[in-house]
């Protein structure tokens, strides 16, 4: 059984399937972690949903969008408390709009797919002991006394090692203090590593920290690793596979092209 991780595709059901068939993933005998997101962005998040339904050996994570998902297929989004009025215009205008449209005409998140956001795990820690979670975690502290919130909003953790990361590349020698202890690896999503250095297309190590956002929900490609080997494939660009979309860009892949040509 092989062992194949990604995450936050964002409704890119059509990059989802890129990456599995280009990794040869066997669905019947290999291993899927999925570490969040798969909703809100692209259009279809009811496909991605699905297809991840399908998966026999899959461990399922929740992301932040995950949440924002539930908490409005379940109305709690819509009370008229003006903070959560902001909450909902966030999750809205931040994806949440294509989510709803991917379940037209009802616009309603049937209760199978409802049920299965609702049991994605906040961790996962593999029996070799490897770490994956979506936004971060607090070295300091065991993860398992660590709020949700915490786990799939936080980029403290990201702040700080990107950081470190960066220090170390000025040095002869890896700096130490990229190696989390307690863990053989540490997947993390959340964060994409586009926005972290433009020209990092693809999953990011930074000592035993592996960055596995590669920006599918904006200009970049959705990837999947080998947990394993560590071997990488990736979908095309997003964004050119619903080029009349924006995903959670500004602006289309057409809108882009005709740009250039003008």
């Amino acid at each position: 059984m092989r062992r194949f991780v990604f995450s936050d595709s964002h409704g890119g059901y059509k990059a989802m399937v890129q990456c599995l068939e280009r990794c040869g993933f066997d669905n019947d005998k290999d291993q899927l972690f999925f570490i969040g997101d798969v909703v809100d962005g692209w259009s279809e998040s009811k496909q991605s949903i699905q297809l991840l339904l399908g998966i026999p050996n899959l461990v399922h994570l929740l992301g932040n969008h995950d949440e924002w998902a539930i908490k409005g297929f379940t109305n709690s989004l819509f009370k008229s408390d003006p903070e959560d009025q902001t909450e909902l215009y966030l999750w809205i205008m931040q994806g949440g709009a294509a989510t709803v449209k991917s379940y037209a005409p009802s616009g309603e998140m049937p209760p199978e797919h409802l049920q299965f956001l609702r049991a994605a795990k906040p961790y996962h820690i593999t029996e070799d002991n490897i770490l994956l979670v979506h936004a971060g975690f607090d070295p300091d502290k065991p993860i398992a006394k660590t709020g949700t919130d915490w786990l799939i909003w936080s980029r403290d953790f990201i702040n700080k090692y990107y950081k470190c990361y960066k220090n170390s590349q000025y040095r002869l020698h890896p700096d130490p203090g990229l190696i989390i202890p307690d863990y053989k690896e540490v997947y993390i999503g959340h964060t994409p590593t586009i926005r972290l250095d433009e020209n990092q297309k693809k999953p990011l190590t930074m000592g035993n920290i592996i960055l596995m956002d590669t920006g599918a929900a904006f200009t970049g490609c959705l990837s999947i690793m080998d947990l394993d080997t560590k071997e990488v494939w990736q979908s095309d660009p997003v964004m050119t596979l619903y080029p009349y979309e924006t995903g959670r860009n500004e602006f289309t892949w057409n809108e882009m092209q005709e740009e250039k040509n003008t």
